[in-house]
């Protein structure tokens, strides 16, 4: 949000409103920096936008000055309540229904001539591409889909190195499709979703596209807790009975991630700026680092300044493993350096900025909800004795959890 649309909003306080509001909620600074509004906003079509990559995108988009539409089904995580919610129009939706039943989505799209842009960080069904795209027929300059490197599993790779975009073939053999696919839902179903928005493009004239193939999203504000789960072990190992142990196969095998803002970065600049080399291209977008699942681990533990801790191998099938969600190794990122200028943030940073977030996060009140699903976990999987992680909260953090109540 730029300061001249918080202005907008409260008046001539609006930057002390802000101030006040970053003060209280004492993550990081969230000043928004001047800038120069564009001369027409764009119309920009998110669907999701309320997660942990979409939140992050959508207010780079809410700071340029577009007017951004989200469709999803209503759901605010973490902060996004405060920092997305009050600034986008929002169309609840559930794409795992028929879009008739979208009406609120059909009075937009009827009533808005030009869609510059869609973002589509909620597709995990052709069908939900097929829809969409039938629906918004002739109205849309650029089709962003956020796409995975769990593509890659159900495709044949005939060589060792890191995955190229280009591996994404899948096997000749029908046998072989029907063998990748059983093992791998996921990635059949994204791979089948770009496959529909080739085939649109190629057929019936269909929008231009950008696939953006993601290896595991690390970063504040991660929905699935990974990080998060894994840095908690570490702080609360005295109080739990589980040691810290990483597969045998894993622990010393290189494996790709990306930061979650340097994901909004690009899509943002894609949105901004569409350049023509990469219409209709798919892009891998990773750090330049390639940690083993112990390095990440014993990052972490050092960074946390938690050197005792002991992080060991384990060969047994009921291990946890939270990192990496793919079998395939490392992606190649030098057509998205090429083509995207891709140049992400250090891995000593996106480290760094992650541990400190999650630390905070255990005692921000609005965080409630996330953080009573990450001391349920601890709780579940940990420990048999669940009262040990609330000793541990107070005993740590300072945390008395539950909120204590003051007595009608």
């Amino acid at each position: 949000m730029s300061l001249t649309m918080w202005q907008q909003l409260y008046g001539r306080d609006g930057r002390a409103v802000l101030s006040v509001m970053c003060f209280l909620f004492g993550l990081y600074p969230c000043l928004p920096k001047a800038v120069e509004l564009p001369l027409k906003p764009k119309e920009i079509l998110v669907y999701g936008g309320n997660g942990f990559i979409g939140s992050s995108t959508v207010e780079k988009l809410i700071t340029a000055g577009h007017k951004v539409t989200l469709v999803n089904r209503g759901n605010w995580y973490w902060d996004s309540g405060f920092t997305v919610r009050p600034f986008v129009s929002q169309i609840k939706c559930d794409r795992m229904q028929a879009v008739n039943k979208c009406t609120e989505l059909f009075n937009y799209v009827s009533a808005t001539n030009k869609i510059d842009a869609v973002i589509d960080f909620s597709a995990y069904h052709p069908q939900s591409v097929i829809e969409t795209l039938d629906l918004l027929d002739g109205k849309v300059k650029l089709y962003i889909y956020i796409s995975t490197d769990s593509v890659y599993e159900v495709c044949l790779k005939n060589h060792s190195g890191p995955t190229l975009e280009t591996d994404a073939v899948r096997p000749d053999s029908q046998e072989q499709r029907e063998d990748f696919e059983a093992q791998e839902s996921y990635g059949h179903r994204k791979l089948m979703c770009e496959e529909v928005l080739t085939s649109y493009q190629l057929e019936k004239n269909g929008p231009p596209y950008v696939f953006l193939r993601l290896p595991d999203v690390v970063g504040p504000r991660d929905n699935t807790y990974r990080w998060w789960i894994y840095q908690m072990w570490m702080k609360l190992r005295p109080y739990l009975e589980k040691d810290i142990v990483v597969t045998a196969a894993l622990a010393n095998k290189p494996m790709s991630l990306v930061y979650v803002s340097d994901v909004a970065d690009v899509i943002f600049d894609l949105v901004e700026n569409p350049n023509p080399e990469a219409l209709n291209q798919a892009f891998n977008l990773a750090l330049k680092e390639t940690p083993t699942l112990m390095e990440l681990l014993e990052n972490i533990r050092d960074q946390l300044n938690l050197t005792n801790i002991r992080i060991s191998t384990s060969r047994q099938p009921d291990t946890i493993q939270l990192f990496p969600s793919v079998s395939r190794g490392p992606v190649n990122i030098s057509k998205a350096k090429t083509i995207l200028h891709w140049n992400p943030t250090k891995w000593e940073t996106v480290l760094k900025d992650t541990v400190e977030f999650y630390e905070k996060a255990i005692g921000i009140p609005y965080f409630g909800r996330e953080r009573n699903d990450i001391i349920r976990t601890m709780q579940t999987y940990f420990t048999t004795k669940p009262y040990n992680v609330i000793r541990g909260l107070r005993d740590i953090y300072g945390l008395a959890y539950p909120e204590p109540r003051d007595e009608l």
